[in-house]
């Protein structure tokens, strides 16, 4: 099970459709479907979404969040939070072996390629 989040700056270019190209790029042989607000990348049982929520929870979560990260600079995090907008990383699949790592990695690094995006690991929470 993976996860991250993309923290969008108000001025970001990050669109889902320039990452589900960007992600079927990276993922020659597997599935890559678009649809809405999520992507989901796929290959036999394994799979990973990628998805854009948006809502007035999203700002009161990313200062929660950023005010965690250690050494994050306040005036980024208030930045962060003037969006309402993030974007989602996750698999639910169990990868006890970590055979899907590197699958997470280069979404993460597909995630990372937008500018105004901040990656961070919600568990940690710990920039990516």
């Amino acid at each position: 099970m993976y996860r991250a989040f993309g923290l969008l700056h108000p001025r970001t270019d990050f669109a889902l459709d320039v990452a589900a190209t960007r992600l079927a790029a990276k993922f020659p042989g597997y599935s890559v479907t678009h649809a809405g607000n999520q992507i989901i990348v796929s290959k036999g049982e394994w799979s990973i979404e990628m998805s854009l929520v948006s809502g007035p929870h999203v700002p009161l979560e990313t200062v929660g969040l950023t005010g965690k990260i250690a050494g994050f600079e306040q005036s980024e995090a208030e930045t962060l939070a003037l969006s309402d907008r993030r974007v989602e990383v996750a698999t639910d699949i169990p990868d006890p072996f970590m055979e899907h790592f590197n699958e997470y990695l280069f979404v993460v690094e597909v995630l990372k390629s937008f500018t105004g995006l901040t990656a961070v690991d919600p568990n940690g929470p710990d920039l990516l």
